[in-house]
């Protein structure tokens, strides 16, 4: 085989085996029939298969004219074998046949030839390695050798995991050091997946140090160590490796500080991660009594037209099934006329079955179609739908909605593919089905099949501005006469966005209801609030300003919870009691402090309330998709927390030294894909969601 016949038949032999385990998966057949150390071998081959991949390409990129007849023999003997397996594991499709002691026999066999060690492979690649060393070697730079160097460093970090998993097998300086480098490799990928022009240049020096780090982790003598053939301390030449890991050690610090010098990315946070309180003129400190629950209820104002227009294209025109989009910039108030929409007994009496989904940037099948099936209160408990796999679960929706008159709402549709990986759910009757979209975008509902024209929705009036700031700062209460006049002022510089509005009256109603103390607060919100689409954050910015120290740290911790999540309240002040935002006061319960701080933030239209207790105060609690993003972005910036999403997000994070939150929101699969932690340093206390493998949510202390 040439070099590009024998990748191209790697590439083969993953897929296979990634439909191999989709298929098992789909069937459940892994759970009760594939042994967990079986699992961790077809995992242990594709990470093999991936390094062969990746390691052809890297060698000739640094001027590997011809791969060794050794190494290319031993690819093609570890890729047959393989494709082997593929067959035979497709051959026993059945469950139980599968559970036949002679497959076991048979896989295992097959298993033990792909592991079998040839220690002399690994010196054919420390060759390869040390020839591509030489800068002599190097050529012209391609466009592709950005991508060959990321899929090389990828491959070296998974096989250096392997390493630190046994590191029990090598000294503790040993393990520091391998340590070090792990975090190396991590930074060096994010380097790699930079988009500035400037990183191009680094390429040649990178790759020299992903050379340097592969004859480390390549190296025969570290391999046996690994095997458990010699120990460390019986072996010179792994001793040798000691220097020459420590060497690699300095010269990727070396390079890094190059690069941090140079400000080619962004330069990581130091340690600092106190939140400073800043002062506050006339800031009032007092709390909302217990028991008294603020203006937490969902206030309307200058949608009644809006929702006419919105109802007339619901509930009459086409039979054809129609979306329905609802655009406009964000805090303009979609999601409330979608409410005000579903709620109204009209649309009620017309539907068969409402349905709503609240879409996350994160996207996950399973979740969105757990939430839709549920969102009706009749099915509330998810028990029965939680098995499920993502194809049953499309087939329960599609079924429940066939032949019924439907409304599904998509609230906060930030991309189309959403739409497209579910729409095969939602059969067109004919018969007069309606799905509305809120989003920012304009083009969400021109690109895809039954998208209707958009409504877009326009900013309040002054008048409107000043009713709902008067309705949400005094309630049923009439405004003091004197602060009419002012108020309508504060009113006029929230430029119509409703978001801000409700953000501004949540000052207002902490600050004490003084002639001046408004004006001054009218002149402040001059100098941060402006137009356009940072309207609604510098309006969050005043309201963070204007919170006590104490309050500052419950909100950012927000955070740590995933987009739109209804949140317990007892869970979460019990967290921020143990974290310590609660102050000691004598003769006062802690729970009791915890939840006025909670009614504080209710108060102040930062927190929503989503359900109520039978008796008193709030059961669970969320906040809005803007706040969360100010949170996050806060938090970041104060050193307070950091949030990683998605694998791009985990893949290349780069851990800071005394970081003292770190949540995670991410499917299973990515998480463990991009090896996050060093396995040293998994003994990090967690908190880690019910949902784990579904959503997971893990918040390190």
């Amino acid at each position: 085989m040439t070099d590009d016949e024998l990748l191209e038949f790697i590439d083969l032999i993953l897929q296979n085996l990634a439909d191999l385990t989709n298929y098992y998966m789909d069937r459940k057949i892994s759970e009760s029939y594939i042994s967990p150390a079986s699992s961790a071998q077809v995992q242990a081959l594709e990470a093999k298969l991936t390094f062969l991949k990746s390691f052809i390409p890297f060698a000739k990129m640094r001027g590997t004219a011809d791969i060794p007849a050794l190494l290319l023999a031993h690819f093609e003997v570890v890729a047959l074998n393989a494709a082997r397996l593929c067959y035979m594991c497709s051959y026993w499709d059945d469950a139980e046949e599968m559970h036949n002691p002679k497959f076991f026999s048979m896989i295992y066999e097959q298993q033990q030839k792909i592991r079998a060690v040839d220690f002399h492979v690994y010196e054919t690649y420390m060759e390869v390695l040390r020839a591509s060393y030489c800068p002599a070697s190097l050529r012209t730079p391609r466009v592709q050798d950005k991508q060959i160097l990321n899929n090389f460093n990828d491959s070296l970090i998974g096989c250096l995991w392997e390493l630190l998993c046994c590191s029990c097998s090598f000294m503790d300086s040993m393990k520091d050091e391998m340590g070090i480098l792990y975090a190396g490799l991590r930074f060096l990928r994010s380097i790699l997946r930079e988009h500035q022009k400037k990183m191009d240049e680094q390429n040649e020096k990178i790759g020299a140090l992903l050379s340097e780090a592969g004859i480390i982790i390549c190296s025969p003598s570290v391999n046996r160590v690994k095997e458990g053939e010699v120990s460390f301390s019986e072996s010179t030449d792994a001793l040798g490796c000691y220097d020459m890991l420590a060497n690699t050690n300095i010269h990727i610090k070396h390079f890094k500080d190059q690069i941090s010098d140079s400000s080619t990315i962004e330069s990581l946070p130091n340690s600092s991660h106190s939140l400073r309180a800043p002062e506050v003129s006339r800031t009032s400190s007092r709390m909302l009594s217990k028991g008294k629950m603020p203006i937490a209820h969902e206030v309307i104002v200058g949608l009644d037209d809006e929702a006419a227009k919105v109802i007339d294209r619901l509930v009459s025109g086409s039979k054809q099934v129609e979306i329905v989009p609802i655009v406009g910039m964000a805090g303009l108030g979609k999601t409330t006329l979608a409410k005000k929409v579903y709620n109204d007994r009209s649309v009620i009496c017309n539907f068969h079955i409402r349905l709503w989904y609240t879409v996350s940037q994160e996207f996950n099948m399973k979740n969105a179609l757990l939430q839709i099936l549920c969102s009706d209160g009749k099915h509330s408990r998810k028990d029965e739908f939680q098995n499920l796999d993502e194809h049953a679960l499309l087939e329960k929706l599609y079924q429940r909605l066939l032949k019924n008159r439907y409304l599904v709402v998509f609230d906060d549709v930030w991309d189309i593919e959403v739409w497209n990986e579910l729409r095969i759910a939602f059969p067109n009757d004919k018969n007069g089905s309606r799905i509305i979209f809120t989003s920012r975008f304009s083009n969400v509902a021109s690109e895809v099949q039954y998208g209707g024209e958009p409504h877009y929705l326009h900013p309040l009036s002054e008048k409107e501005s000043f009713e709902l700031l008067l309705k949400k700062v005094f309630g049923k209460e009439d405004c003091p006469q004197g602060l009419r006049g002012t108020g309508m002022e504060i009113a006029k510089k929230c430029r119509g966005l409703p978001f801000a509005v409700v953000v501004v009256a949540g000052i207002l109603a902490t600050i004490e209801h003084d002639i001046l103390v408004w004006e001054e607060f009218a002149e402040s919100l001059t100098s941060t609030t402006v137009s356009g689409t940072d309207q609604w954050k510098k309006s969050l910015e005043l309201s963070y300003e204007h919170l006590p120290y104490h309050l500052k740290a419950c909100l950012l911790y927000f955070a740590a919870f995933r987009e739109d999540e209804k949140i317990g309240a007892k869970n979460l002040m019990r967290l921020w009691i143990a974290e310590g935002f609660v102050k000691k006061i004598e003769r006062k319960r802690s729970e009791v402090i915890a939840e006025e701080y909670l009614m504080d933030l209710i108060g102040r239209n930062l927190v929503m309330v989503s359900k109520s207790r039978s008796i008193s105060g709030v059961k669970t609690c969320y906040i809005h998709d803007l706040i969360f993003e100010f949170c996050k972005d806060e938090a970041k910036e104060e050193k307070f927390l950091r949030v990683l999403q998605g694998y791009d997000e985990l893949s290349t994070f780069i851990e800071p030294p005394n970081l003292p939150r770190l949540s995670i929101c991410s499917n299973g699969e990515d998480f463990i894909k991009s090896k996050l932690f060093c396995p040293m340093d998994m003994g990090v206390g967690c908190l880690i969601s019910p949902s784990f493998f579904a959503s997971t949510n893990i918040l390190k202390f």
